[in-house]
């Protein structure tokens, strides 16, 4: 930065100080004159105020007078309105002069009795809600109003009202002076002054804070500025009288004064913009800124004048030795013309140079002798003079004090003794070092070797001596050279040895300058990228970029080189040709002895593999190996991510259950292939209907489930969106299919949940859906319900249930109830052993209720067991006794347990414990049990024949009903069910079809069973069909075993 002259700094200084001067008065001087300018104008102010505001009051005061005057000539005789009519006449002028509007006069209650002029003011009109008026009646006193909406005129007017009193001090009513703020008034004068140029008069009523008149005439009757907004308004109308100076509502700094008016309270005002009040100082002020800029340059050009004169000796001394320093002139004494300082320091300067020039000749002498030291202290290794004498004495005619870094001896003790080093020297160098010593003295050739020695620390140093001979005239050999330390270049020898053994890795290498050019690259290089050594030498590695990495991935990369210098990581690169593949890449930055870096090295291996195997076990950890779906793991990562977005965006989701209808009856009848097939072609269709942020995923079985983001906010709304999805989902399932030739439809049934992230769980989310799918296949399935609270009330019910049917069934309060089965005669034939809940208050649980939850649950299998187990333990039992002995029993055997693998073999087991006898237990079957397998079915009916069981046909007509099934089946009976029975005399339908399975069952020899038989008509006309057995209320309710054996008992009595 270039440096301002001495002079220029001087004028500076000398202006600075005057410009500060200047500036400190022209700020006290405005100061004081501000200060005293504002004191004037705001007495001036306040002056013009308070004679405003006098006048006002006396002009107020002249009115109430007047209505004082004229309120004292009404007495009592008077209430009438003609007699106070007349008082206001003889006084209509004045009154009307002062009064625009009027006068009125009213009762205590406050209603006009009077008025002039005659009509203005309507007689009869109620004033008693004004509360001036309460006021004057109440207290008596005068009272002058605010501005207020006139009762029968609606003009803004304000009101004079004095009390009418009579002699006795009682107020009979008041008189009221109005007058019309909207016409000509009083207050005019106010409206059309002017305070100096842009300043205002303002009357303004406190309470209400409503301008009353103004000289602006917009703000006339508005309200002034809320509290708050002008802090010196606020103080007037507190009740500070006198000045102030506050930037008003309209944002315009502002010197007000204000008087309070003593009659009305009012407040009178006076606003003039300070800009109009401080003109003069503003003025003044830029005058006397104008004066100091006149005396600053002319102070600043005396200053500058005469310091040029003081100091152009000095300027001419400057310029010699400027010149001196050059060369352009010789160095000599400068000429002293002054006595004064600068002549002192011109003498000073040629004394010091007459020293100057003694001392630099004894530092030339110093020099040349510290430079030859520092040459050879400098010079790496030992720097030397040998002499080898012709009898082949050795000595070190010089050595450097490099000899203590290259041999550990001191210079001296190598002089001293040449012999010291040759101690130092491998017994294997020996021979090789003398050996070329001699041929160079021989040859008079540069001696050059290398050898070792080993230092007293045990370590051993590869050395190199570089040395020329001098042959004196007497024969003597003189060697001049350096002895040098090369052990490191050894190393990196051996180390590039290993390093070129390296470069020939199965990793693909390459080396870069600090530019990133390439230098070189290794055979495992081409044979992974494809390029050649030829094709990529001087090239960047950028031509193997993929561009599946951004610039910021390739700035972290170098970023961390630079701190580390060393990075690793996985790089997506592509070969020459084209193919694009993953790799692991090291790259290494290699520094040079100063720590710069001076090339990079890479080291890569195709890592596309790993990478592969990587998926595939990915792949097999989240995602379903049938549909390529996400599985249940990744499905509840992505809800669990779902409910933390909708979290934070407020935005809806949809969970669906959807289950494929009748799939296990495609995967019975066609095979697992099959539904495989359709499973997989269902997904591609659930993927190809949805949005790319929407999840599909497969549980398991035919459940899969689709997850919607980014729904609406509002739950309705997103509902709604749900809905439509559902629907389209469900007509995308229900287009035909065609599995390997085979058309196939089928329909879908799911459930749906709304949720908006705040305070959700994944597994409870779930449990919704699966809860609504619940009730969409209970609906009658191929449709969509949504998941409420009511819904979870009644799996909370489900749950309780399921809960204490397992208690029930570990406490065993299960029981076996017995309901009669006769025939025409009334003979008890066997029985149905109908199962019972009784929980722990003694009540029965309905099978309804229990039975279907038991199938879902599994607990059929349990149950079943006991049933069995009951069954033969009461057979076991009635066996015994001569009345019960050839009861048959019968009871109900589950889809599921008859399904169970063991079931024969558990049977069998139940049978020879208890000893059942052969012919007593009838299994009863729908025919859904089966029908769904049918010879697998009739294989195990005929394994359970064998061991003395017999089979019924429930629930007969209500299903398929197939005589072909029906006739291959090994049954023993069929039941009619008790839906054709109930009606089978009022419906000809239901009696034809009890009487077809009648006869059906007689042709196939099969005996004919009725349940629900409950009238005689119902009894009568089965008997006449020819039914073999029945079964109902008619003969007997289920009932306990004891109450049972005793109704067995007596029917075997009667019919005996």
């Amino acid at each position: 930065m270039e440096r301002k002259s001495l002079r220029t700094r001087l004028t500076l200084g000398v202006l600075s100080a005057v410009a500060f001067s200047l500036l400190a008065m022209t700020w006290v001087v405005s100061r004081d004159l501000r200060i005293n300018m504002e004191a004037a104008i705001s007495a001036q102010q306040y002056s013009t105020v308070s004679l405003i505001a006098a006048e006002i009051d006396r002009s107020v005061r002249e009115r109430l007078d007047l209505l004082h005057e004229l309120s004292r000539t009404i007495t009592r005789d008077d209430e009438g309105g003609d007699g106070i009519k007349l008082h206001l006449l003889e006084r209509q002028g004045p009154l009307l002069r002062l009064f625009n509007l009027g006068v009125v006069v009213t009762d205590a209650r406050g209603i006009a009795v009077a008025s002039i002029p005659e009509g203005r003011i309507q007689v009869g009109t109620d004033y008693g809600t004004f509360a001036f008026t309460e006021e004057v009646v109440q207290h008596g006193r005068s009272v002058v109003t605010e501005p207020l909406h006139g009762k029968s005129t609606g003009l803004i007017v304000i009101a004079m009202a004095v009390p009418i009193t009579a002699a006795d001090g009682t107020i009979l009513g008041t008189m009221v002076g109005v007058i019309n703020l909207e016409q000509p008034n009083f207050l005019d004068e106010i409206s059309t002054a002017k305070y100096g140029l842009t300043g205002d008069f303002v009357l303004t009523a406190p309470v209400s804070r409503i301008t009353i008149a103004s000289s602006d005439r917009r703000r006339t009757l508005q309200p002034g500025p809320e509290p708050g907004i002008n802090p010196i308004y606020d103080r007037y109308i507190e009740g500070f009288e006198g000045s102030g100076i506050a930037v008003s509502s309209r944002g315009v700094e502002e010197l007000t004064s204000s008087s309070r008016i003593p009659t009305t309270g009012w407040l009178m005002q006076s606003v003039l913009p300070t800009s109009e009040a401080f003109a003069p100082i503003h003025a003044l002020q830029h005058r006397i800124a104008l004066s100091s800029v006149v005396i600053m340059l002319v102070v600043g050009g005396l200053a500058w004048l005469w310091v040029r004169g003081q100091l152009r000796p000095l300027k001419a001394a400057a310029a010699r030795l400027g010149d001196m320093g050059q060369g352009i002139l010789p160095r000599q004494a400068l000429p002293v013309r002054h006595n004064d300082e600068i002549g002192q320091l011109t003498s000073a300067f040629n004394d010091l140079l007459g020293r100057i020039e003694q001392q630099e000749a004894q530092a030339i002498e110093i020099v040349s002798n510290r430079r030859l030291r520092k040459i050879l202290q400098n010079v790496p290794g030992m720097v030397f003079q040998y002499r080898r004498q012709p009898g082949g004495q050795d000595a070190f005619l010089f050595a450097s004090e490099g000899a203590m870094a290259i041999y550990g001896v001191p210079a001296d003790a190598v002089m001293a003794d040449a012999l010291l080093i040759r101690d130092l020297m491998l017994e294997d160098d020996k021979e090789r070092l003398f050996g070329s010593m001699a041929c160079s003295a021989e040859q008079m050739i540069r001696w050059q070797v290398d050898y070792r020695i080993r230092r007293e620390d045990g370590r051993i140093h590869w050395l190199r001596v570089d040395a020329l001979p001098e042959r004196d005239p007497e024969g003597v050999v003189t060697w001049f050279g350096v002895v040098t330390d090369i052990t490191t270049t050894k190393q990196m020898e051996a180390e590039l040895r290993i390093a070129a053994t390296t470069f020939q890795s199965h990793e693909g290498l390459f080396i870069t300058d600090t530019q990133g050019v390439i230098l070189r690259v290794n055979r495992a290089f081409s044979e992974i990228t494809g390029y050649t050594e030829q094709e990529v030498i001087g090239r960047t590695p950028s031509i193997l970029r993929s561009g599946r990495h951004d610039s910021s991935f390739y700035a972290q990369m170098w970023q961390q080189l630079a701190q580390a210098g060393v990075w690793s990581g996985e790089i997506w690169n592509k070969r020459k040709s084209g193919e694009v593949y993953p790799e692991w890449v090291t790259i290494s930055a290699v520094k040079d002895a100063d720590g710069t870096i001076s090339h990079y090295v890479a080291a890569f291996r195709d890592i596309t593999e790993r990478k592969e195997t990587e998926e595939r076990i990915y792949r097999l950890a989240y995602f379903d190996a049938l549909t390529n779906l996400p599985n249940r793991r990744l499905l509840g990562d992505r809800i669990q991510h779902a409910i933390v977005s909708s979290q934070r965006s407020h935005e809806c989701c949809a969970l669906f259950f959807l289950d494929i209808d009748h799939f296990k009856l495609l995967n019975d009848t066609k095979g697992h292939d099959v539904g495989d097939r359709l499973l997989a072609d269902i997904a591609m269709r659930l993927t190809a209907a949805l949005r790319n942020e929407d999840t599909v995923a497969r549980l398991g079985g035919d459940e899969f489930v689709v997850m919607l983001e980014r729904l609406s906010t509002d739950p309705r709304l997103a509902a709604a969106s749900a809905a439509l999805v559902a629907e389209k989902l469900r007509a995308v399932i229900a287009e035909p299919y065609d599995l390997d030739g085979y058309r196939h439809l089928t329909t879908s049934s799911i459930g749906v949940t709304i949720f908006q992230g705040e305070g959700q769980q994944v597994d409870a989310l779930l449990k919704q859906a699966d809860v609504a799918l619940y009730e969409a296949k209970a609906a009658g399935r191929n449709t969509a319900r949504f998941f409420d609270p009511a819904m979870q009330h009644q799996i909370n019910e489900r749950l309780a249930l399921e809960a204490a049917l397992r208690e029930a069934i570990e406490q065993r309060r299960l029981a076996l109830w017995y309901q009669p089965q006769v025939d025409a005669g009334g003979t008890t034939l066997g029985a149905e052993a109908l199962l019972r809940w009784i929980d722990k208050d003694g009540r029965i649980i309905p099978t309804d209720r229990f039975i279907p939850l038991a199938e879902e649950t599994g607990l059929i299998h349990p149950i079943g067991r006991f049933v069995l187990h009951a069954a033969c333990q009461q057979l076991a039992a009635w066996a015994s006794d001569p009345r019960l002995s050839e009861i048959v029993l019968a009871i109900n055997i589950s889809a599921r347990q008859f399904a169970e693998p063991d079931f024969v073999t558990e049977l069998q087991a139940m049978l020879a414990e208890h000893h059942v006898p052969r012919g007593r237990l009838k299994l009863e079957l729908t025919e859904s049990v089966v029908l769904e397998r049918v010879d697998e079915a009739v294989q195990r009916m005929q394994q359970l024949r064998a061991l003395g069981l017999l089979f019924a046909l429930d629930d007969f007509g209500t299903g398929y009903s197939s005589l072909s099934y029906l006739k291959r089946l090994p049954v023993d009976q069929v039941k009619i069910d008790k839906a054709f029975v109930r009606d089978v005399c009022e419906d000809a339908g239901d009696a034809a079809i009890a009487r077809t399975i009648v006869t059906l069952g007689h042709v196939l020899g099969i005996s004919i069973i009725a349940e629900g038989v409950e009238t005689e008509a119902q009894l009568d006309f089965l008997q006449a069909c020819g039914c073999d057995a029945y079964q109902g209320y008619l003969f007997g309710k289920p009932m306990p075993v004891s109450q049972f054996e005793r109704f067995a008992a007596a029917a075997a009595v009667a019919t005996a």
